[in-house]
């Protein structure tokens, strides 16, 4: 299976990216086997982010707004819905991301001991993920300006600047330069082949060494084909609908204008991080996965945006939630759409040319 391979890379042949995950799993699978341990932990963090996340939303968000997120099946719900996408290491980039979250937050303290002590652990934490999943480096820019409005508030944005160049050069170094060769792929595959005597090395392990140029035209195949481009377009807008009502719903662009009015550096390197993530579509396949993420990553961006300038809910919501007490059939109305949103379709995380990335939903696979 393709989760499992991808996870067994390790740095038996030599350090290589994506090896940390893989490194600690060879190290506990002589306690207790991988398929074991892997899934207990993974089932764990999983329903645990679900239920941290979905407690801290609430926190800056009104709960109808939060349910509409959560019930959407290319969000929170993707390793759900395509059974392909669970287990693999997205979990870890989006625990990662969330923490980095209440980091940045964090950072608003007028404390600059406190300042300088959360942005070591957010470089830290920007290490790990980039170690465990190189697509961190994509997803790592969006809460870097918001760390540099931290910085700007001290009047210490060329440390800023210093310390995001930094992360990012470390960063890019360990995904260009370390992507491996053949031989480091079989001293993987010899080092898990002594526990999984029936592991053949042909799905995950065998891009190891491939090349940027690889990636790209195996991605072309599928950009270039209009029925492809055109469900996963469509897939994309159904599945940001959550975040347009987030967006509706606290009008953040206000509380941007204004957390950003503090530097015209974060100005200029606001939209570049958040277009970042778009890049990976481009470069790499699996555009479904990339495209939950990146939506992950802009609802804790927009969460932390409100924790540090809260945003007071519009009108319409408040006018909205008295109609939905008074009307029973309004919100019988509300229940019938978010049945048919979230169970009658799915995003699929990768397809090949040709093919639909908008899939039938749960209710048809229960049938």
């Amino acid at each position: 299976m393709y989760t499992w391979e991808e996870l067994f890379i390790n740095y038996e042949g030599g350090f290589i990216r994506r090896g940390l995950l893989g490194q600690a799993f060879f190290w506990l699978d002589r306690v207790i086997p991988v398929s074991i341990g892997y899934l207990a932990l993974y089932f764990i963090l999983f329903y645990g982010f679900l239920y941290i996340s979905y407690k801290h939303l609430l926190h800056v968000f009104d709960p109808l707004v939060v349910a509409f997120v959560f019930i959407s099946p290319a969000i929170f719900l993707l390793p759900v819905t395509d059974r392909y996408v669970f287990g693999r290491k997205d979990l870890f980039i989006e625990i990662i991301l969330f923490c980095i979250t209440l980091l940045c937050i964090r950072c608003f303290a007028k404390d600059e001991q406190a300042l300088y002590k959360n942005t070591l652990v957010i470089s830290l934490l920007c290490i790990t993920g980039t170690l465990i999943h190189e697509m961190m480096i994509f997803y790592f820019p969006v809460f870097a300006v918001l760390l540099g409005v931290a910085y700007a508030r001290e009047k210490r944005i060329a440390q800023w600047a210093c310390i995001t160049g930094f992360l990012l050069a470390v960063s890019l170094f360990l995904a260009v330069m370390f992507s491996g060769d053949a031989d480091m792929r079989e001293a993987i595959c010899a080092s898990w082949r002594q526990s999984y005597p029936e592991l053949k090395c042909e799905r995950a392990l065998r891009f190891i060494g491939a090349s940027l140029h690889y990636g790209m035209t195996l991605a072309s195949q599928s950009y270039t084909n209009w029925i492809t481009l055109g469900t996963f377009s469509l897939g994309a807008v159904l599945s940001a609908l959550p975040l347009f009502l987030v967006w509706k719903a606290y009008r953040p662009s206000v509380a941007i204008r204004d957390v950003f009015a503090t530097s015209r550096i974060l100005r200029i390197a606001f939209w570049p991080a958040v277009l970042a993530p778009w890049i990976l579509p481009v470069i790499a396949v699996d555009y479904g996965r990339f495209l939950s993420i990146t939506l992950i990553s802009y609802l804790f961006f927009l969460y932390a945006l409100c924790a540090v300038r809260p945003c007071a809910a519009a009108p319409w919501l408040e006018t909205l939630k008295g109609a939905l007490a008074a009307s029973w059939r309004l919100r019988c109305a509300l229940y019938v759409f978010a049945v048919a949103y979230g169970l009658f379709w799915r995003m699929s995380h990768s397809e090949p040319g040709g093919a639909s990335y908008i899939m039938p939903g749960v209710l048809f696979h229960l049938q």
